[in-house]
């Protein structure tokens, strides 16, 4: 009878350890799954020509910009957004110009460089929309072969687009089902990089297919709410850009003037000096002083060029009708540092020992200015005909609540905008 007693507890004994042997074991979930690659006979080209209805959008654009020949003959790997992907874009683009009192524009007006602009700056305006989109298509055409696996190590990889080199992500990731969070089909997460080393300012997409397997490469699907062009395409397409600086940086004079007798240039950060401000880098900037009572944060400039016979510096007086302002590094922390509001007025007083008493006519104010980010650029129009020989800026408010003490700018340009 004791027997028979412990040979059932050692039955017992073994039944639990197999049902925690069976428990314990790790679930595996859908992730062992082999990788299956679906193959075509067909190239990369007429593969998108097969399916009628669902990117012509992208078709054209790949015609338009000379790009069958790469999809046809060199190995490569397409993220195809499909046409709903562009009307989402063209619908957020018209949506921007209604905004600012413009009519409507379409797909194949921006890629012909027609998008119903009048003539002049627009015109030319019209043709670099038409480039920005030959640069956005390109980045979803990527050199080499990529299926989903070559993304599945760590945190993915870099990839390249087959124009201008320029850097793009893929990452594998898992969709959810069955009840397991990751359990589900292969995901593949196509992002802009923005040439940023830091993932949270990168923008995402992500794939409803991946791994279609053609003649000369490999296909990936991106999802119908994906908005062709990332974040980028309003802003490329309703930017007019500044004109070039006319700043002269060998030849002409350019200081700051403060209210305090005791301010220099430097005095607050030695590398960040008024030079900063127009060394055509966003990377460095001016930072100095400011009093909200006084008004006199300004800063001057007085073109001069070198005469052919004396061979020294004279006045060149410049008409402008255009200046830009570029916040700087840290912007976006230090709010209360930007120029919110500011004058600018021009002289014909070449000599720049009488800045503070010569005669100044106002030839532009900016009230209210909010900016947003860091390294953020704004143009300011306007209209002037006169060439002046001295032209300054006077800070008269800091963003925030208006009580900064201190005022920074990356860049200042003045420009002449011929068009």
């Amino acid at each position: 009878m004791k027997r028979t007693i412990l040979f059932s507890k050692y039955i017992v004994a073994i039944l639990f350890a197999a049902i925690l042997a069976v428990g314990c074991k790790k679930e595996s979930g859908f992730h062992n799954i082999p990788l299956v690659v679906t193959n075509t006979n067909a190239d990369t080209y007429n593969y998108l020509k097969s399916k009628p209805g669902v990117y012509d959008s992208l078709l054209f654009l790949i015609d338009r910009f000379g790009l069958q020949k790469t999809l046809t003959d060199s190995t490569v790997t397409l993220f195809a957004p499909s046409n709903a992907s562009f009307q989402l874009a063209i619908a957020n683009l018209n949506s921007a110009r209604r905004a600012q009192g413009k009519g409507a524009v379409y797909l194949k007006d921006i890629a012909n460089g027609r998008a119903g602009y009048p003539a002049g700056v627009a015109r030319n305006k019209a043709i670099r929309d038409s480039a920005h989109l030959d640069t956005m298509i390109s980045r979803y055409i990527i050199k080499n072969k990529y299926v989903s696996t070559d993304f599945a190590i760590g945190d993915g990889q870099t990839i390249r687009s087959v124009r201008g080199n320029y850097p793009m992500h893929g990452l594998r990731i898992f969709a959810d089902a069955e009840g397991f969070q990751g359990g589900g089909v292969e995901i593949i997460q196509f992002s802009n990089t923005k040439r940023s080393l830091f993932v949270q300012r990168w923008e995402k997409a992500t794939t409803t297919s991946v791994n279609i397997g053609t003649k000369n490469g490999i296909v990936h699907l991106l999802r119908p709410d994906h908005v062709f062009g990332f974040q980028e395409f309003i802003s490329r397409l309703t930017l007019i850009p500044p004109p070039p600086s006319i700043f002269n940086v060998v030849t002409d004079n350019f200081f700051p003037l403060w209210n305090d007798t005791n301010e220099f240039d430097g005095r607050v950060s030695s590398g960040e000096t008024f030079a900063k401000a127009r060394d055509n880098s966003v990377l460095t900037k001016f930072i100095c002083n400011f009093n909200v009572n006084s008004n006199q944060t300004q800063m001057y400039w007085y073109p001069r060029k070198v005469d052919e016979v004396t061979k020294l510096l004279v006045s060149d007086p410049r008409i402008v009708n255009s200046y830009t302002m570029t916040t700087a590094n840290d912007s976006k922390l230090y709010r209360e540092r930007d120029p919110k509001a500011f004058r600018l007025e021009g002289t014909l007083d070449a000599n720049p020992a009488n800045a503070k008493t010569a005669a100044w006519v106002v030839l532009d104010t900016r009230q209210d200015q909010e900016w947003t980010t860091n390294y953020q650029q704004k143009i300011f129009d306007f209209t002037n005909t006169r060439a002046y020989a001295g032209y300054r800026i006077i800070i008269l408010q800091l963003g925030g609540a208006g009580n900064g003490t201190l005022f920074q700018i990356s860049e200042w340009t003045m420009n002449y905008r011929t068009e």
